[in-house]
This record gives C-alpha cells, structure tokens and sequence, in this order.
C-alpha cells in the first residue's frame, strides 16, 4: 500500500522505465549522471502538481512542499517518464506512451477542476493559492466621462 502523501524519486522514474529507453537516456548524459538531469524533471513536475491540487480551494497541501497524494503516483510518472523520453535526440516513445502522458494530464487537469480531489496529507495546510479567499479576475472597462452636454454650459 502506498503512503499517503510521497516524494518522487529518480529510482522511482528510472524504474518505469524499459531497459532501451535507460540505456538511450544515459547515452545522452555525457559528462552527467543519470539522476543530475532526471531530478530537475521530478522537482518540476512536483511543483506543477502540487499547483494543479492547490488550484482548487477544497483541496489541501501537504506542509513538506516535496511531497504529493500516494495515489497520483503512477499518473505522476507517465508524465516525468514523457518528459524525459521526448529529450532523447532522434527516439520516438511511441503511442502508448503517449496515451499514458496524454491521460495522466488530463488526470491533473480534472484534479485541478475539483473532479478529482486528493487524500487529505496528514500534515495538511490550507491551499496557499487561495487561502480561502475568492481571488479577483482583473476589471477592464473604459474611463467614466467627465463631462456630459448638460454640463458643458452651452460650449
């Protein structure tokens, strides 16, 4: 059974991956190890996610900002997974691949709509992107008149 709320690791991403597309990956890390450029992806991934949960005000954050929902794991994955195999020069990582990206974004994308919602974290804090706030959408309109006929005194 998975925790409720882990980290992503590069372990867990290279792992899901084939033997081919490890060995394709490392031969485009010259002068890297592997994880040097696999963990800047899961970093960015992470934040992303955490930013799809806290988009939708009835949903709560883990306090550890590197954390996300156990559940979303595998969805978490095929998106890293995508990211990294699409950096290969000259590999193409085929459609189920691409299906397996192409469901887990719009996964997030329904988590971000509320559709979807997390466990709550056991160290559970309130979305810092509304705070339970309503935010504005910016007012465009045009400038209020000054003057009107009755006011221009004959002019």
């Amino acid at each position: 059974m998975l925790p409720a709320w882990l980290a992503l690791t590069a372990t867990d991403l290279l792992s899901s991956m084939t033997t081919r597309e490890r060995e394709d990956f490392g031969k485009t890390s010259v002068g890297l190890v592997v994880t040097d450029r696999v963990l800047p992806i899961l970093a960015d991934l992470v934040a992303e996610i955490r930013g799809y949960i806290g988009s939708h005000p009835g949903n709560s954050l883990s306090a550890d900002a590197a954390l996300i929902p156990g559940e979303f794991k595998a969805k978490a994955l095929a998106i890293a997974r995508w990211r990294v195999l699409v950096t290969i020069p000259g590999y193409q990582p085929g459609d189920a691949r691409k299906l397996e990206y192409e469901k887990a974004d719009t996964f997030f994308n329904n988590v971000a709509k509320g559709t979807i919602s997390p466990r709550p974290a056991p160290d559970a804090v309130e979305s810092q992107v509304h705070q339970g706030r309503l935010v504005a959408s910016p007012q465009i309109r045009a400038r209020s008149r000054r003057y009107s006929r009755d006011q221009q005194d004959g002019i």
